[in-house]
């Protein structure tokens, strides 16, 4: 983003919409927009009060709800910014962090989206650079 600035040229931010809720001793966070999903993987037990909800249209992860789960919240924030998925079957292991997972795909390169992103979900967006600004 910062090349593009200097170069006078648009600069692109994928944008990840996401929300946390504090209620009672359970802390919801969403990353993604769930709507349209063909697929759902639950990750952990929800009697425990600690599991993710993944959600995938067209064999590509979307969004997810985390309840006290902290760190598959941040691992599929941080995919969906880079455009990164893991298969839904590959998901379901709980024995393996969200976050090796896609530190494996993104190494592999095998699970980045196409360079146009899901418009709902990711959509691009230029980023103003305002007049006076340090990258101006």
């Amino acid at each position: 983003m910062a090349a593009a600035t200097l170069l006078g040229l648009p600069a692109e931010h994928r944008t990840v919409p996401w929300f946390w809720s504090d209620q009672a001793d359970l802390k919801l966070q969403i990353a993604g927009l769930s709507g349209g999903h063909d697929r759902v993987v639950l990750r952990g037990d929800p009697d425990s009060e600690k599991f993710s909800v993944l959600y995938y249209r067209g064999g590509r992860l979307i969004a997810a709800d985390c309840i006290n789960s902290p760190l598959d919240f941040m691992a599929v924030k941080n995919a969906l910014h880079k455009g990164l998925s893991v298969p839904a079957d590959v998901a379901t292991d709980t024995t393996v962090p969200l976050k090796k997972l896609f530190a494996a795909v993104e190494t592999s390169d095998a699970g980045r989206a196409a360079s146009t992103p899901v418009a709902v979900d990711l959509a691009p967006s230029a980023v103003p650079v305002p007049a006076g600004s340090p990258a101006a």
